[in-house]
């Protein structure tokens, strides 16, 4: 009787492993095409898989490829999104390749169909669903940019505090403070953005990059506040490292004119 359950069990793994052979095949060849740079070959191969085998274990990697290459080289998100949702919805999937999916149907919602909710939406996902700490927090951030990019200045400047409490020392941390302070500025509240950009010189000292941008906001509150010298200065400072060479030279120009011509009148 065991001899027998045994031939059975035998019997059962040989004709699974045939099935699977197939579907593996196209897989592999999928890949070689793909590293040739033949994306349309690529992709029919993967949906071979998935038309001719959708209960293979390898349905999900193809259905995740698929959704890939429709995005990154076929510039079809339609597609690329019923790919990826599908590969999601299999549990077989890695939970790497799940998170990765996420993060590229959250970037199709924002870059390729302007759906900003959408985004948001999957990025909540991935923090809810990945082990990597730092990459919650990179979901963070992106969120309090999306509600930046929406006008909703108060959720951002929340999600980025939250970024903040959770890991004060993460690289995106200064970032984070940065864009808290320029929701106060580009609604014209100066006092309230050079107290957050102040914590930010002390907090982060070494972040240059975001002192830059701080420090040219500074400069303009400054400007707009009546005090022009210390504007100057500080725009002067930033020369060589501001990233927007033209709009800081336009600056310094256009103070150095007003400043020197309101010195010469007194």
């Amino acid at each position: 009787m065991l001899l027998g359950l045994g031939a059975l069990s035998f019997t059962v793994w040989g004709v699974w492993s045939s099935f699977e052979r197939t579907p593996k095949r196209y897989l592999d060849t999928a890949e070689q095409k793909l590293l040739a740079d033949d994306y349309l070959g690529a992709v029919r191969d993967y949906e071979k898989v998935v038309e001719e085998y959708p209960r293979s274990r390898w349905a999900p990697e193809a259905y995740f490829w698929s959704g890939v290459i429709y995005f990154l080289y076929l510039d079809d998100p339609p597609k690329a999104i019923r790919s990826l949702q599908k590969s999601i919805q299999m549990t077989d999937l890695h939970q790497e390749q799940l998170v990765t999916a996420r993060q590229y149907l959250a970037e199709i919602y924002q870059k390729k169909l302007n759906q900003p909710k959408e985004a948001i939406a999957q990025h909540e996902k991935i923090m809810q669903e990945s082990l990597d700490a730092e990459q919650v927090l990179e979901s963070r951030y992106k969120v309090g940019e999306l509600y930046f990019d929406l006008g909703d200045f108060e959720q951002a400047r929340t999600e980025w505090d939250l970024l903040l409490k959770k890991n004060p020392s993460s690289r995106l941390a200064p970032a984070a403070l940065y864009r808290q302070g320029s929701t106060y500025f580009i609604k014209g509240k100066c006092k309230e953005a050079m107290a957050v950009y102040e914590r930010l010189f002390n907090d982060y000292p070494k972040n240059e990059m975001s002192h830059y941008y701080a420090k040219f906001d500074r400069a303009h509150c400054l400007e707009e506040g009546q005090r022009p010298a210390e504007a100057l200065q500080l725009y002067k400072e930033l020369e060589g490292h501001y990233p927007n060479k033209e709009l800081l030279s336009d600056k310094i120009r256009r103070l150095e004119q007003t400043h020197g011509a309101a010195k010469q009148e007194s």
